[in-house]
């Protein structure tokens, strides 16, 4: 392969890796998404739903929505390549029946953010999805300072 070729696809290739480097997790990031789990898995055992199991692999796609949204300094569902959740699962080699998102902004601890998402019906709803078994969570500090969250759920197929 040419040099100039062979630079680009190293680079192509290294792109990803990039970004999640330049993505700047707060002090505290994961007593906070561990503070988030706890405090959704209460509100599950208070409707009466089963626990959210922790996923390292759903934390993966949580995380770098979370890095991507503060990286382009917004809250959106959408990546900044257009994907969407179920797109983003699948990247990442999660086969799911199910796929749920919650995204917050601004919110600086995780009773505030977990607060914010019951008070939203379709936030609310997605929390407390029977037809979940997993949990994921990504936190991230934008170059503003402020925090941006990012809570997946799913189900395996």
């Amino acid at each position: 392969m040419p040099l100039p070729r062979l630079a680009a696809s190293l680079l192509l290739f290294m792109l990803p890796a990039l970004s999640a480097a330049a993505c700047t997790p707060p002090p505290g990031g994961d007593a906070l998404r561990h503070e988030v789990a706890a405090r959704i898995n209460h509100e599950r055992a208070r409707a009466g739903l089963a626990t959210l199991r922790p996923s390292p692999l759903l934390d993966g796609v949580a995380q770098r929505h979370a890095c991507d949204n503060a990286a382009h300094n917004r809250m959106s569902h959408t990546g900044s390549d257009g994907s969407q959740v179920g797109e983003r699962f699948r990247r990442a080699g999660y086969s799911f029946r199910r796929a749920n998102e919650n995204v917050a902004l601004g919110q600086r601890d995780a009773a505030t953010v977990v607060g914010a998402w019951m008070r939203s019906p379709g936030h609310r709803h997605n929390m407390l999805d029977r037809g979940t078994q997993e949990l994921g969570l990504g936190l991230a500090r934008g170059a503003d300072g402020r925090l941006h969250w990012v809570m997946v759920s799913g189900r395996r197929r």
